[in-house]
């Protein structure tokens, strides 16, 4: 894939979010609901966890009443929808600060209910069966995750585009791998948290990429900020198609 210019990006990012300002109530909502049901398959798909779209509804939809019993991953799913909308609805309000404590808030966030008081790092030093990389030993979790949020009061923080920052952000948190079960899931999360702040349109992973993903995370930066890149140019793509046919539909009635 060529690299797009990270200005580029930017502004048909901008462009996008101020049509979808444009949308009525209804036409947003319809918008936001496809948008949610994406990101959380491909989320959960680039993990192992392939969801169907009836799954997914039943869990994010507040109409519809489910037993959380009938669906293994219902209170991931609700935790993953309420990250997706915090950091969605947080977008151009004001600048938040890039700390441990934001990365923290961040897993609270994504555990699901029945564990939100699960928060510590975690103890063993587990073979991930997904991550291909050693992930940093348990003693070591506390040394590195400072050492990542020290980063961000360097200069080479200051000067780096969102995406950088963003990938940087993603690829030592799952190097790290601080918490059991969900540390790529708020890696990604966090990465989308520092993009949708400054204006880029989110980088869903496709869970076609999803072998490129993990290849990438073994690999030197320039690796994943080009998947990202990608990530957010396809989702551009996606997301004005799907925008163009909430207006065409609209118009034919």
């Amino acid at each position: 894939m060529p690299i797009v210019p990270y200005q580029d990006l930017h502004d048909a990012s901008e462009l996008l979010w101020e049509k979808l300002q444009m949308l009525s109530p209804s036409q947003q909502q319809l918008f936001q609901e496809h948008l949610m049901m994406s990101w959380i398959f491909h989320d959960f798909a680039l993990e192992g966890s392939v969801l169907t779209i009836a799954e997914i509804k039943a869990a994010i939809d507040d109409e519809i009443i489910s037993a959380p019993s009938l669906i293994p991953s219902y209170h991931h799913i609700i935790a993953l929808r309420d990250g997706i909308r915090r950091i969605v609805e947080a977008r151009g309000k004001k600048q938040f600060p890039l700390n441990l404590d934001w990365l923290k808030k961040l897993h609270q966030i994504l555990l699901p209910a029945d564990r939100k008081d699960q928060t510590q790092y975690r103890k063993d030093n587990p073979i991930h069966r997904l991550y291909f990389h050693d992930l940093a030993q348990a003693d070591k979790i506390s040394y590195q995750m400072r050492k990542l949020t020290d980063w961000f009061r360097t200069d080479e923080c200051k000067y780096a585009s969102p995406i950088e920052i963003g990938c940087k952000v993603h690829r030592d948190v799952i190097r790290i791998f601080p918490w059991p079960d969900i540390s790529g899931r708020v890696a990604r999360l966090a990465m989308n948290h520092v993009l949708i702040n400054h204006g880029f349109w989110p980088a869903l992973i496709h869970h076609v990429d999803r072998q490129r993903y993990y290849e990438a995370l073994k690999s030197e930066q320039n690796e994943i900020e080009t998947l990202v890149a990608g990530g957010v140019e396809g989702g551009l793509k996606a997301a004005n198609k799907l925008y163009q046919g909430i207006v065409d539909a609209t118009r034919r009635f």
